[in-house]
């Protein structure tokens, strides 16, 4: 349609000029003037008729840049709009986080997650802090959600962090409520397990899972998880407790380590 329209538009006096020589000849060849006025008639009909197709053309035409207009609009709003949704997401979660620093206890330091780990066999992170930042290994890691893992390893700028869900990562941890103290761990799904709860210890679903003062490692009262699902084997002495994990590891972006932790060996962290 639109190179139809373009042979008309860039050929339309050449056309015109073609039209009226082609009805001169034929009026030449009439001399009844009632003949004349019906070629008169005809040539008039013909004019108008090639003037709506030409209007026609011009009008879809038209139409046809303002629609290609209004999707490169659209299309920058919705980016525009996008940007402004990361924007006031990410304000949230600085503010939650900000919230975190003014009420903790401790001293730390802000880190922003740059990538994941490619040490073998340890679910890693790494964060955007270093040596230079007083970071140093088995300093406990935090976001605004709750206990993200510990430091294992630092270089001058960065630093990797081993997440919970990680089969080499046990943290002493406690329940809320019951106040009994047992183990964290990852077998390997998308939950946490605790460990060495005695059966006779009431448990319930919704409970919270928090770091234990007997770790080494992590200081107390920090959010593991929340309790899910309770199951007790008769055959076994503890019973089979699942946490979710107060963190969403996939959507790890800012992080707090805290600092004035005194590292310590992994024993039971």
């Amino acid at each position: 349609m639109k190179r139809l329209f373009s042979f008309f538009a860039l050929r339309k006096s050449l056309l015109l000029l073609l039209f009226y020589i082609f009805l001169s000849l034929m009026l030449m060849n009439f001399s009844d003037a009632s003949s004349l006025r019906g070629i008169r008639w005809a040539m008039l009909q013909t004019i108008e008729w090639v003037h709506q197709i030409e209007e026609t053309f011009r009008l879809r035409h038209h139409m046809s840049q303002e629609i290609e207009q209004l999707k490169a609009e659209n299309f920058r709003l919705k980016m525009t709009a996008l940007k402004l949704r990361e924007v006031l997401i990410e304000n949230s979660r600085l503010r939650r986080l900000l919230k975190l620093k003014e009420e903790g206890a401790y001293r730390v330091v802000a880190a922003r997650v740059i990538g994941s780990g490619t040490e073998g066999g340890i679910r890693s992170l790494i964060i955007s802090v270093g040596e230079q930042d007083s970071v140093r290994k088995n300093m406990p890691v935090v976001n605004a959600d709750g206990l993200v893992g510990r430091v294992i390893a630092t270089t001058p700028g960065q630093s990797i962090v081993q997440i919970l869900m990680d089969h080499n990562s046990l943290v002493s941890a406690r329940l809320q409520h019951s106040r009994e103290a047992g183990v964290i761990a990852w077998s390997g799904n998308s939950w946490l397990d605790l460990l060495y709860i005695p059966k006779n210890i009431p448990v319930e679903k919704g409970e919270m899972v928090i770091t234990s003062e007997l770790s080494r490692i992590y200081p107390p009262g920090l959010k593991i998880g929340i309790v899910t699902t309770i199951k007790e084997n008769k055959f076994d002495l503890f019973k089979e407790i699942r946490v979710k994990p107060a963190v969403n590891f996939n959507a790890v972006e800012e992080v707090f380590v805290i600092r004035n932790q005194a590292a310590g060996k992994r024993s039971g962290e």
